[in-house]
């Protein structure tokens, strides 16, 4: 597939680039001919008053001795007022000269064919030397420069083919390229179709089964089979919240993910999700722990989407809790740093291999056996890059650090809070922090 893709887009390149290089080719081609044209006529006007004076001097005197015989330089025909020739010293071909040329009333161009090669011709009135109808011819040969024209053309010619040549494989290492990121995006995609299916197929096949086993005890009574209803209405759950994370990074892709942003205090809410995580932090015999504490300590205000920031510590401290050994501990601290709202959360897990370091972020990413210790805990890989999206769309940076061992580090940095006063800053706080809808 990509193979053709790069193909149509190499016959699409070489055919703006073929077009390209023959409108220019023959756009120079045609100035330059419209150039040599206008030298050469001016050289005929140049020399029309000087040398036609010669041409009314007697025979012998030697003034146009050498311009005697045509042979591919200037000429000059004076024709007289009745349309016979006055002169004519380089014995040109009078047939061939248009017959409006010899009685024009103005100056006049024309270009003809004279002795094998085209000619440029110049005709004017006399009225210098007060002959009323008299008009004299000046001719010039074009020979050198219709070759000058020949080689510009074969010139333009060769370097439009090299030119092509060359773009042909400019454009085909470009496509290949430019291909890249598609290819891998591509890739990625069906990586990622392939990873939702498998997903959405487990609880789906433990919902068939169930309503199975439902049918065929039809007749019995439902507090007798509550353990297959507990089953779907497991899986039903488990299939819900994978939707909901697979449209949550669906909007994100998209950039439509809604943010319902508002001022808030950040330590406030990290001491809330601590109070709801404890529960199952005891179950597991981890302890949580959130620093600062106390009243005395410096708010710190930003304007974020409270819910959506709740779902990025809720997944930050699951994950820890999930890989975090009975009798560890999860230590959270908020601060205000620089320009920038910090939020830590660090375990004494296991940690993360190096070689695996680098992927936590991608979907469906759940490393190995031995940082999963049971099936219902290892989820479904989505959490971490659901808290990337969500951070980064609140215009802040979430990153991971870990060591085989002794435990990972996360961090969220957001932007805090511009503090403005009177209308006017106000509107200007505005205006540099996201809108609801990124």
């Amino acid at each position: 597939m990509f193979t053709r893709t790069r193909r149509q887009l190499l016959a699409w390149n070489l055919l703006v680039l073929s077009s390209i290089l023959v409108v220019v080719g023959v756009a120079v081609y045609v100035l330059l001919a419209r150039s040599l044209t206008a030298e050469v006529d001016r050289n005929l006007m140049s020399h029309d008053v000087d040398l036609s004076q010669s041409l009314y001097r007697p025979a012998g005197s030697g003034d146009y001795d050498d311009y005697h015989g045509y042979r591919g330089s200037l000429f000059y025909v004076v024709f007289s007022s009745d349309g016979t020739v006055a002169a004519n010293p380089q014995q040109v071909e009078l047939s061939r000269i248009p017959a409006t040329l010899s009685r024009t009333p103005e100056p006049r161009f024309a270009t003809i064919t004279l002795a094998g090669g085209a000619t440029r011709l110049f005709a004017r009135p006399d009225r210098e030397r007060g002959a009323a109808g008299a008009v004299v011819i000046v001719g010039q040969s074009l020979v050198s420069e219709q070759r000058a024209l020949n080689r510009a053309a074969l010139g333009l010619s060769l370097g439009g083919v090299f030119g092509v040549l060359l773009s042909l494989a400019g454009a085909w290492f470009l496509s290949g390229r430019a291909l890249v990121p598609i290819e891998t995006a591509f890739r990625r995609q069906q990586d990622f179709i392939a990873d939702a299916s498998h997903e959405l197929r487990t609880p789906l096949t433990v919902v068939s089964s169930a309503t199975e086993l439902l049918d065929q005890h039809r007749s019995e009574p439902l507090n007798a089979n509550n353990e297959l209803f507990d089953d779907v209405r497991q899986e039903i759950g488990r299939l819900q919240r994978l939707v909901d994370d697979l449209l949550t990074l669906a909007r994100s892709d998209l950039k439509e993910l809604v943010l319902a942003v508002a001022p808030l205090d950040l330590l406030p809410l990290v001491a809330e999700v601590v109070q709801r995580v404890m529960p199952l932090a005891r179950a597991r015999h981890v302890n949580v722990t959130l620093t600062p504490t106390g009243s005395a300590r410096a708010p710190v205000l930003l304007e974020a989407d409270p819910d959506r920031l709740q779902q990025v510590l809720l997944i930050l401290i699951d994950n820890a809790l999930k890989h975090t050994q009975s009798g560890g501990s999860i230590t959270l601290r908020v601060e205000h740093q620089g320009g920038e709202a910090l939020v830590e959360v660090r375990d004494t897990g296991e940690g993360i291999p190096a070689e695996q370091l680098s992927r936590v972020f991608d979907r469906f990413f759940r490393g190995d056996a031995a940082r999963t210790r049971s099936s219902a805990a290892g989820g479904a890989g989505l959490g971490l890059s659901i808290a990337k999206s969500l951070v980064e769309a609140h215009g802040g940076h979430l990153t991971l650090s870990s060591r085989v061992g002794e435990g990972t580090v996360a961090v969220v940095r957001l932007p805090v809070r511009v503090e403005s006063t009177g209308w006017l800053g106000q509107i200007t706080a505005r205006l540099t922090h996201r809108s609801g809808r990124v």
